[in-house]
């Protein structure tokens, strides 16, 4: 990924040199959001919960509620109020992308695409009682 030399100049040298991990989150974080490519209908909903069965119950629970003696900080994914890491549509992207967290992993490299990833947050947004 390429970025724009104006990201890399403002940042401090000092962050860029102590920690990649560091740098890594400033590169993120200093990138502009995208919008979600892929309308939350019932086909991207149903593919998002494929994905979510296959990748996601181990920590979550097949619900969301994250239920499960496996990892005790789950996010319950059916409570906004409860996610770290926010919740626009972004932010979720970004958590299943990027990782979140000491326990949530990326998953960037396990998902086909990232419309796989897009599916997934529409599914995870439709967990929400108000969605």
């Amino acid at each position: 990924m390429k970025l724009p030399a104006l990201t890399l100049l403002a940042m401090p040298q000092r962050l860029a040199v102590r920690s990649g991990v560091m740098l890594l989150f400033l590169i993120h974080t200093s990138m502009p959001l995208a919008a979600n490519p892929v309308p939350a209908d019932a086909a991207s909903v149903s593919r998002g919960a494929q994905t979510f069965q296959q990748y996601c119950t181990e920590c979550h629970g097949r619900d969301g509620r994250a239920q499960v003696d496996v990892i005790s900080d789950a996010t319950d994914l059916t409570d906004p109020e409860a996610y770290y890491s926010g919740t626009s549509e972004q932010d979720i992207y970004n958590s299943i992308a990027f990782g979140a967290g000491v326990a949530m992993p990326p998953w960037e490299s396990q998902l086909k695409s990232e419309a796989e990833i897009w599916h997934l947050v529409n599914f995870i947004r439709s967990l929400w009682a108000d969605e």
